[in-house]
């Protein structure tokens, strides 16, 4: 049984990871997940969040994605992602301030952005700030 597979993740711009990997942890609807080589097929729904690979150097690798979905088979996972950015090329600062827009627009203090948009934004933020900080 292979103990690696081909990863790739890719976002509406731009192909942002083609790599071997052992492992992936990834944000699901319903929960992290895991994937390993041998994985049964499958398909999963993501939400924002933290996106954890182990290269074939067995270094860990992070990323932040704002949802998508994960295509999972036996010898390979390709995640569609809806924004992807790897943990080196976040700002924080400009991070933070998404994150204090999206609040502000969540306490009525600012028209610009609804509710469920300033909910999601708040979601993209805290996993990329989580992702650089890491």
């Amino acid at each position: 049984m292979a103990k690696e597979f081909q990863l790739s993740v890719v976002a509406p711009d731009r192909s942002v990871v083609e790599t071997t990997a052992s492992s992936v942890i990834a944000p699901g609807l319903n929960g992290y997940f895991g994937v390993m080589a041998g994985h049964v097929p499958t398909v999963f729904a993501l939400r924002p969040g933290l996106l954890e690979y182990i290269d074939s150097a067995n270094q860990r690798r992070l990323l932040a994605v704002d949802g998508g979905f994960a295509e999972v088979s036996a010898d390979r996972v390709t995640i569609l992602a809806d924004g992807a950015r790897m943990a080196d090329e976040i700002r924080v600062a400009d991070e933070e301030a998404k994150l204090e827009r999206a609040r502000k627009a969540m306490r009525g203090e600012d028209s610009s952005m609804s509710s469920t948009e300033a909910i999601q934004e708040i979601e993209r933020a805290t996993a990329r700030i989580r992702a650089a900080k890491r």
